[in-house]
């Protein structure tokens, strides 16, 4: 076992190599020339498909910064990062944190957190289905502990917090987008929600008060404790409306009660 797991190591190494490793046909049988030459083709595909998996993942990247920029980063990331998973779409998870690093990207400063949305976004198209959502399970519940319950989340969802209107700039790049390609980089820390609420991924800038809330319900805490960080950045936040308009969409598909 020791030595088949040397050998996939091996080959993997061959295969990431900045250049072609010419040690690796040493691992095949046959004419020297005919294996450097298969393992060419299996080397080249094996780099468009992971090439492919980056693009599908940050396309608002590849938007901002061009196609040919954009395949520069692609292979140098390659190279610093080589696939771990036989799942191409669970891919390119590091790109934000390498293009924080990375010199020729830096001179777009908000590029990294625009790719880590890209990333929640991507993530949010193959996050589980939630199960079947019941509001008349909650008729039970007496007011004075409605409190206490604990909203549930869709999988899909999460909030990210970030230096420059990432919300705004991802849906200016939207291929169906047909307002006027604008965005405001004046303002302070803004707040992005992903969300799933049938079958496509949405992104929505959301307030303070909002992330605040959705914060702590994904950290598992009850309406209470969610009220009253919203609260705390905005006395004027309407829990009623907000939760409203999120089991309508889908952000909220259940609340737990006491003891689940």
């Amino acid at each position: 076992m020791r030595d088949l797991a040397a050998l996939q190591a091996r080959f993997a190494a061959g295969l990431d190599a900045p250049v072609p490793d010419t040690g690796t046909q040493d691992l095949f049988v046959g004419e020297s020339e005919q294996v450097r030459q298969r393992l060419g083709i299996y080397r080249g595909n094996a780099k468009a498909n992971a090439a492919k998996a980056i693009a599908a993942a940050y396309p608002v990247v590849e938007k901002i910064v061009g196609g040919e920029f954009f395949s520069g980063l692609a292979s140098e990331y390659q190279s610093r990062f080589p696939s771990v998973n036989g799942d191409l779409n669970e891919y390119g998870g590091a790109f934000a944190a390498f293009l924080v690093d990375f010199p020729p990207a830096v001179e777009i400063p908000y590029l990294a957190q625009v790719a880590c949305l890209e990333w929640r976004v991507h993530c949010a198209h193959y996050a589980a289905d939630p199960g079947p959502f019941d509001p008349a399970r909650l008729a039970c519940v007496p007011p004075e502990h409605q409190l206490l319950l604990r909203p549930r989340l869709h999988p899909a969802c999460h909030v990210l917090q970030a230096a420059y209107p990432i919300a705004r700039i991802w849906e200016v790049h939207q291929d169906t987008f047909s307002g006027e390609f604008k965005v405001d980089f004046t303002g302070d820390a803004s707040y992005a929600l992903v969300y799933r609420p049938r079958f496509r991924v949405e992104v929505a800038q959301i307030s303070n008060a909002e992330a605040a809330f959705l914060g702590e319900a994904l950290d598992a805490q009850t309406l209470g404790c969610a009220l009253a960080a919203a609260q705390l950045r905005d006395a004027s936040f309407n829990l009623g409306r907000s939760l409203s308009e999120w089991v309508r969409s889908a952000v909220i598909v259940d609340f737990k009660l006491n003891g689940e």
